[in-house]
Order: C-alpha cells, then sequence, then structure tokens
C-alpha cells in the first residue's frame, strides 16, 4: 500500500496544480490536467520497482487483446445507456432534439481520437493501470472498486461549478461509483488491460458529454442526468451480483499476469 499512499497524491497534485495555482491567485485560469495520474503511475513505478515496474505498467497500457465480447462491451454498452437515457428522457416530456442535433455524431470522431488520447490514456492507466491492480491484493474486487470509485471522484473536484453544475454534481457523483465498479470487472475481464478501460472511458465521454447531453439544457439535463445515473447504478449492481462480487478476478489469472508482466507479489490477494 506504501505505493499507493504515494501514487494518489502525486496524481492529485499533477492534475491539480492549474487549480490549486488559481486558488492562490498566481494564475488567471486553473483547470484539471488528465495526464496527471498517467504521469504519476510511470514515477511511482519507477521510483519502487524500477523498470520491472514500467515495463509492467506498459505491458497493462498496450494490453490490445482482448476479446471481441469485452470490445463489443466498450463501445456498445456507452453507447445504449446514453440511447436509453435519451429515449426515457423524451418519454418524460424532454423535446425532441432538432435534426442539426442530431446529425452532429459525424464530430464525435476527431472528438473521441482527442478524448482518448488525452483523458482515457491520461486517466486509467493511472486508476485502473495502477492503482486498481495493488487495491485488489489489499482488498476484495468490490471494496477495491468502491474505494478507488470515491477518490476518483474525488479526483473531478476542480470541475465541480465548472463541466459539472451545483445540481447535477450528486447525478454525477452516483454515477461514477458503478461506473468503477464496472471499470473494475471491464479490467479483470480482458487480463488486465488498461487500453481497455481507456477505451471505454472516451466513449462515455464522447457519446455523453460531446452528444447526447448537449441536445438538452436546464430542467431536461437535469433529468437526463439522474436517468443516467441510475442506468450506470443498475449496471454496476447487476455486474456484482453475477461476477458474485469477484468482478470478473481470478487469483489463477492474476497470477499469470504478474508472472507474464514480471510483477512482485509482495501482498497477500483478497480472498
Amino acid at each position: 500500500m506504501k505505493r499507493l499512499l504515494v501514487f494518489f497524491p502525486l496524481a492529485f497534485l499533477l492534475s491539480w496544480y492549474g487549480w490549486l495555482l488559481q486558488i492562490a491567485h498566481v494564475t488567471k485560469e486553473g483547470g484539471i490536467n488528465p495526464l496527471g495520474p498517467v504521469a504519476a503511475a510511470f514515477i511511482v513505478a519507477g521510483v519502487f520497482d524500477r523498470w520491472a515496474g514500467i515495463k509492467r505498467l506498459l505491458a497493462r497500457i498496450f494490453r490490445w487483446r482482448m476479446g471481441w465480447g469485452i470490445l463489443a462491451f466498450v463501445l456498445l454498452v456507452p453507447i445504449s445507456i446514453n440511447g436509453i437515457s435519451l429515449i426515457i428522457n423524451l418519454m418524460m416530456g424532454a423535446p425532441v432534439p432538432s435534426r442539426a442535433q442530431f446529425a452532429a455524431w459525424p464530430e464525435l470522431l476527431p472528438s473521441f481520437a482527442f478524448i482518448f488520447l488525452f483523458i482515457g490514456m491520461g486517466e486509467e492507466p493511472g486508476w485502473r493501470g495502477y492503482a486498481l491492480p495493488w487495491l485488489q491484493k489489499k482488498f476484495s474486487p468490490v471494496m477495491a472498486s468502491l474505494l478507488l470509485g470515491v477518490i476518483w471522484a474525488a479526483w473531478h473536484i476542480p470541475l465541480f461549478g465548472v463541466e459539472f453544475t451545483g445540481a447535477t454534481i450528486p447525478a454525477f457523483l452516483v454515477s461514477i461509483i458503478p461506473a468503477s465498479v464496472i471499470l473494475a470487472w471491464m479490467f479483470n475481464r480482458s487480463g488486465e488491460s488498461a487500453l481497455a478501460a481507456a477505451l471505454f472511458h472516451a466513449t462515455v465521454n464522447t457519446v455523453g458529454g460531446r452528444y447526447v447531453f448537449r441536445m438538452f439544457e436546464g430542467a431536461d439535463q437535469l433529468r437526463l442526468w439522474w436517468i443516467y445515473a441510475m442506468l450506470w447504478l443498475v449496471l454496476g449492481v447487476v455486474i456484482a451480483t453475477a461476477s458474485k462480487g469477484r468482478l470478473g478476478f481470478s487469483e489463477t489469472k492474476a497470477a499469470a499476469a504478474r508472472a507474464r508482466d514480471g510483477e512482485l507479489a509482495e501482498l497477500p490477494l483478497a480472498r
């Protein structure tokens, strides 16, 4: 756990420095650097485990053999959840988006590329690729994913009131915790692929933030947020229940992954 006691504060610092400088009135603009988690992961891996740690992290980042089932889940689930949220919102009285809004979908391709490279690959190699495996050595998979979800949610604090308005923050928090559970399941089932998690993260942000959520505003968007959050919560509970709390985690597969990547098993696996 000593690695994570260094990793988490460093990930926050490398992400929040602009926001902290803004609070201190050093700069006028703040924000959050999504590359902080991956930078912190490489630093901590290098300091504690030298080349073996960096090699292990790189292996997880570029593990592209995830299986067609996981790839379908990565791409189709975010699209489905956003699509169902849209339909339910319309059924509950939201105005039908214009043809121009629906026709804006080609703009998602360059948006996806940017989000994948700078947000998906900036965050997921740190959260799932580095922190989650260590947490799962100490805690059960569900507990590890919930703890990581709380930390992940707190990491977004600089965006509260900016990207997430006061009214939508509770719904965002409700959605991100089960999303952490789902991402943990996906990471474990894909053979510890941070790439799969990054693709999923990018698809969620692109389809939701850059398309569906932009179709509504005010009370209609807030309603959409809560529908969206409830769908993520239901899916998270279903996956946790169906996997009997293991979230696709297998001690045998984890040991094989450690042997493959040269990981040193310093801590006993949670049972």
